[in-house]
């Protein structure tokens, strides 16, 4: 059976179910895929709490995600998705809320530098955001031992699936430069460079749908 009819959605209702739990598992395949990521190394440095404070961060992520987007786990838990379709304003009230959360608890767990480089980060993200209509991934990940394995095309499929048949851009912000070749091969195209800091740059990257 091909892997990308393995993909599970995780619904509202499912996390009613047993929420606490699920989004526990959400944060911590998302905590070990990102470990290595060079956005995390701008935000913690080499803080000796980023473990827990990342696994913080995604918990309180995915309970957003949960009531407005979509989280997609792939098989035996190798990797998640989270992304918010069209119909979602990404940026406002209860998202910033959310942020604040956020910053709160990293300042807290790791530290207030830490707290300050995330706000830094998030704030340069928003600025670049698209203003015309769009589905946006916000995390697609897989942990070390799932790479190349074709997992991520299977974590990507349904969203731009979902691009394509409900005709709308799909934008989503690449943290690591080795990610750019996967995105473009799948239609994505450079849209702005994010500077986030002289020493670090993320991508913005969209696709057009295709009829």
């Amino acid at each position: 059976m091909s892997l990308k009819w393995l993909v599970l959605t995780l619904t509202a209702s499912m996390f009613m179910q047993n929420t606490s739990t699920q989004i526990k598992q959400v944060a911590n395949i998302l905590t070990e895929s990102f470990l290595d990521d060079p956005s995390f190394s701008f935000i913690f440095g080499d803080n000796s709490h980023q473990v827990s404070a990342l696994n913080a961060f995604f918990e309180i992520f995915v309970t957003d995600t949960i009531q407005r987007g979509e989280v997609m786990i792939a098989p035996d838990k190798q990797g998640a998705c989270i992304w918010y379709p069209a119909s979602v304003e990404i940026f406002n009230e209860q998202f910033e809320n959310t942020l604040g959360k956020i910053i709160d608890t990293i300042s807290e767990i790791a530290d207030k530098e830490s707290g300050k480089r995330f706000e830094q980060l998030i704030e340069k993200v928003g600025e670049n955001e698209p203003t015309q209509k769009h589905c946006e991934i916000f995390f697609i990940g897989l942990k070390p031992s799932a790479r190349r394995k074709g997992i991520g095309k299977s974590l990507l499929k349904p969203v731009l699936d979902y691009a394509d048949t409900n005709q709308v851009g799909c934008y989503l912000v690449s943290s690591n430069p080795r990610n750019i070749s996967f995105y473009e091969q799948h239609g994505f195209q450079k849209s702005c460079p994010i500077e986030i800091s002289n020493f670090y740059s993320m991508t913005g990257m969209w696709r057009n749908f295709i009829n």
